[in-house]
């Protein structure tokens, strides 16, 4: 037997994954430049900031937690957030130990947009598919991902396992 590396579903997935967020990034560049913004939003940062947005005031343990990404990660998408203006960290008035990320002012402003950008970066990435087969692909991926859970079920476990994204 021959040995291709087409034949693996790694091969595919890791493709695929790259070109969703290569092409989702510059969906998201463009339209921080339609709207004039001095910062770049990445597809991380996205998925952060749309996180933020649904949950007002959150840590970046549940930050991590809620984005399967490990919290040292998470804590250097929130500090470049933070530093292109579009969050803020707050500690807890009761227990000061405890630091909550909001979306600030400028956040609130570019969250207007970015959702579109996602909804339409779908639509175009699902074109030809149909709504049965999209529905399918997304119920075999958590199969997957729930067959492979017990390598690592914790996102702490997984800490430097991980690709890093920023």
């Amino acid at each position: 037997m021959t040995f291709q590396t087409e034949d693996f579903l790694g091969y595919w997935l890791f493709r695929a994954q790259r070109s969703v967020v290569y092409a989702f990034y510059e969906a998201l560049k463009a339209c921080c430049l339609e709207h004039g913004k001095p910062y770049v939003v990445t597809p991380p940062q996205f998925g952060v900031l749309s996180l933020l947005e649904e949950q007002k005031g959150i840590t970046i343990g549940a930050i991590a937690q809620q984005r399967g990404v490990d919290a040292p990660t998470i804590t250097g998408i929130v500090t470049r957030l933070e530093q292109n203006g579009l969050v803020e960290r707050r500690h807890d008035r009761k227990d000061r130990r405890q630091i909550y990320v909001f979306l600030t002012a400028e956040g609130s402003d570019i969250m207007r947009y970015l959702p579109d950008v996602a909804i339409a970066f779908t639509e175009r990435a699902m074109q030809e598919i149909s709504r049965e087969e999209q529905q399918d692909l997304i119920a075999k991926l958590q199969r997957i991902i729930a067959n492979l859970s017990h390598v690592a079920p914790d996102p702490e476990d997984r800490v430097g396992l991980l690709p890093r994204f920023s």
